[in-house]
């Protein structure tokens, strides 16, 4: 009697380990759900401004900010006779203002979009469009300097720079930095420089004046 109980005691304490362990494997087969973090792409940032001329025409200047330092500015207008196709300035420097003026003195103003670069530097870029007697819009060609053309219109120019107009002209200054001066804090004297807008082969075409 005492070989059975003891034997079927055994059998208990046998199958209750085989419980016990079978029931450890399903828990560990489950698949793991894993929470994967979706990052969201940052949206791009849209601004719209419309400038007047002195004849009644706008021009319309969107601007798609995509981050701190790079934009895609499109220039669009309304009231001209002609339908233009946006015209645009990809990948550029953030917008920063805008000046319209008759530089050329035709009778018909200009639009000039001022970019000012996100650096230490805040370089400043001109981009011009001229009315075609109200016609129709057309970028203004602006060439590039050679080096002893910068060499001689910027002296000791390390950025910080911006334009305005003065009686009609395309003006741009900026302090002159000195070798002790740090890129955020030029002391020098201030430089001016005047721009003209004059008829080329093809387009008008923006120049520093000498």
């Amino acid at each position: 009697m005492k070989k059975v109980l003891l034997s079927m005691a055994i059998l208990a304490i046998l199958n209750s380990c085989v419980e016990k362990k079978t029931s450890k494997t399903k828990e560990t087969s489950k698949p793991k759900t894993e929470l994967k973090k979706v990052e969201e792409t940052p949206k791009s940032k849209i601004i719209s401004k419309e400038f007047k001329t002195k004849t009644g025409k706008t021009f319309i200047i969107t601007e798609e900010k995509s981050s701190a330092s790079i934009s895609k500015i499109t220039v669009t207008t309304k009231g001209f006779s002609e339908v233009n196709e946006s015209l645009k300035m990809e990948d550029s420097d953030p917008f920063n203002y805008a000046l319209v003026a008759d530089v050329n003195s035709d009778g018909f103003d200009e639009l000039y979009v001022i970019t000012k670069g996100a650096g230490s530097g805040s370089y400043a870029k001109v981009y011009g469009f001229s009315s075609n007697k109200d016609k129709s819009v057309t970028p203004i060609y602006i060439p590039e300097l050679s080096d002893d053309d910068f060499v001689y219109f910027f002296p000791n120019y390390m950025g910080h720079d911006s334009f305005y107009m003065e009686e009609n002209k395309l003006m741009r200054k900026y302090k002159q930095y000195k070798k002790e001066d740090e890129q955020c804090c030029p002391t020098g004297k201030m430089k001016f420089l005047e721009y003209q807008l004059k008829l080329g082969e093809s387009s008008w075409q923006l120049k520093l004046k000498k």
